[in-house]
């Protein structure tokens, strides 16, 4: 999982999406006005925007390992009836995740979601990645015992299945794959590297590599403190804040 910005809907698709959330609201039965909607080409452009957000490969935006082809409601709407057509409680994701998730929607004693939206708050925030295991867990606050609730109750396999054996796998072989490229980098004497490293193949091979969201992990947040990730920032400044500006914008002032 990993942070994806919002755009914007094209006006058409507002005006429709709030043309049919005013029939929910009027007491039209939000399932079968749904089922309708879903044939329209007003929520195929909803679709297409959805996808935009998750780049060419249209990962799914809990597993980021199948491709997303169902529109989900971050918020069931069959418990929020009012957010059934609402931009910002739409999702794209895969059919694993969706029988998973189903209308199960968990609060904390806030009445705030458990669920990570990825959307909406940046993942890292709540979740720690295990480079030796392809895991991820709730992250532990700087003080107390317990992991942070919403990374707990987001990576429980009741929850998704964010922790199968072919997410795991995957998370595994991005990461040999972005450490490779590091290492190819650091491996190449100072007369072959680049006069300006910020325009280093290396950032492109970045953003081609990266998957799940790991990128950030390894350049923001905790993983920047695991070999060859350590050496390139401590090492060549430049590059390592090329890579930093081509990802979300979201926590810079970790690195």
């Amino acid at each position: 999982m990993k942070r994806l910005i919002r755009g914007e809907l094209p006006g058409p698709c507002q005006s429709y999406l709030a043309r049919k959330q005013a029939q929910v609201d009027s007491g039209r039965d939000v399932g079968l006005l749904w089922k309708q909607s879903r044939k329209t080409k007003k929520m195929g452009m909803v679709v297409t925007a959805l996808e935009k957000m998750t780049g060419v490969r249209r990962r799914c935006m809990y597993c980021e390992d199948s491709r997303g082809t169902t529109i989900e409601h971050f918020r069931p709407k069959s418990r929020y009836p009012e957010q059934s057509f609402v931009w910002l409680n739409l999702l794209l994701i895969c059919q694993g995740c969706q029988s998973h998730k189903g209308d199960h929607f968990a609060l904390d004693e806030k009445s705030a979601p458990l669920l990570i939206d990825p959307t909406a708050e940046d993942p890292w925030d709540f979740l720690f990645f295990d480079s030796r295991t392809g895991r991820v867990t709730g992250r532990f606050p700087t003080s107390g015992d317990q992991p942070h609730a919403k990374g707990f109750h987001t990576t429980r396999e009741a929850t998704l299945p964010l922790n199968i054996e072919p997410v795991t796998e995957g998370r595994l072989r991005t990461t040999r794959g972005l450490r490779r490229a590091v290492q190819r980098f650091l491996n190449q004497t100072p007369e072959n590297l680049s006069t300006s490293e910020s325009e280093d193949p290396l950032v492109e091979e970045i953003q081609d590599l990266d998957g799940y969201g790991l990128a950030a992990w390894f350049f923001e947040r905790d993983g920047q403190s695991e070999s060859p990730f350590r050496e390139l920032k401590a090492h060549h400044r430049l590059t390592w804040e090329a890579v930093l500006c081509r990802l979300p914008q979201t926590n810079r002032a970790r690195s």
